[in-house]
């Protein structure tokens, strides 16, 4: 990522923390625990493995140490050791949760390391911007509950769908975010949750096409699952093996293709349970 001209131009404007700058370099387990939290949640939200890197590094050779990250899908192993005293060094693993994708929050996040390396603030005030950035939603629910599946909809005509067709994806991928909300809420397994979600949504987009909406069935059904596909989190993984992370970027790859599976594997169960023909 190239440096912005203005990196705390991209931040959301968070309760403003005292001005007064660092007068000694921070603990080393004070810095270990927020790079932990601060690189995992970077890769939760969608980063590439480099990105994650790069920005870690930043944030430690900010506050004078020199920092090491191995990273894996489950886990992040940390070595962080005093740039002066290498004698003073710590390593520490954390366990990551399931990827998802945030570009807002991959925006911010690397604008902070940023803000941290130019502006040459405390610890205390870069895990208060951390904490409000994490905590600041990118979007109302409300909002993704329309703009998700009217773009999704609209995927339909690429292939030719008609109105009918539109109107079961809209409201199939309306329901399914809906129900993914509510797996989130439960924290259900990530694949069990595009395994029910991808069932519900086709399921749903068959309801009308039943019903004698769409005469397009196939356009129906197997467009309201598109919007359920990691796209950009398999492009993550190409990149990843670009950028010579390899083990990770194959990891991605598998990691992804069992997410496929499962989607499959909901749209099947639909189609096995209608007896519907989508050709």
């Amino acid at each position: 990522m190239s440096k912005p001209h203005t990196p705390q131009d991209s931040l959301p404007q968070s309760p403003q923390p005292s001005s007064q700058k660092p007068t000694q370099k921070p603990p080393i387990e004070e810095i270990c625990d927020f790079l932990c939290a601060y690189s995992s949640a970077l890769l939760q939200s969608g980063a590439y493995t480099a990105r994650v890197i790069k920005c870690t590094n930043r944030i430690g050779h900010s506050f004078g140490y020199e920092v090491h990250l191995s990273v894996f899908l489950q886990y992040i192993t940390i070595n962080i050791a005093d740039k002066k005293d290498y004698n003073n060094r710590r390593t520490q693993v954390i366990k990551n949760m399931h990827l998802g994708m945030n570009l807002s929050l991959i925006s911010n996040l690397s604008a902070l390391s940023w803000q941290i390396y130019d502006e040459n603030i405390s610890l205390q005030e870069a895990r208060e911007h951390f904490a409000y950035i994490c905590a600041k939603r990118s979007h109302s629910v409300l909002l993704g509950a329309l703009l998700i599946p009217l773009g999704n909809a609209t995927f339909c005509k690429l292939f030719d769908g008609d109105f009918g067709a539109l109107l079961c994806i809209f409201v199939g991928t309306f329901v399914g975010f809906f129900m993914r909300n509510f797996f989130n809420k439960i924290r259900l397994d990530n694949r069990a949750q595009l395994l029910f979600a991808s069932f519900i949504v086709s399921f749903v987009a068959y309801i009308g096409v039943w019903l004698g909406l769409s005469q397009t069935p196939g356009v129906a059904i197997g467009g309201s699952i598109l919007y359920l596909i990691p796209g950009a989190l398999i492009l993550n993984a190409f990149v990843d093996i670009i950028h010579e992370n390899t083990l990770m970027g194959i990891s991605r790859l598998i990691n992804m293709m069992v997410l496929m599976m499962c989607i499959a594997a909901g749209v099947y169960l639909t189609l096995a349970i209608t007896n519907a023909s989508v050709f």
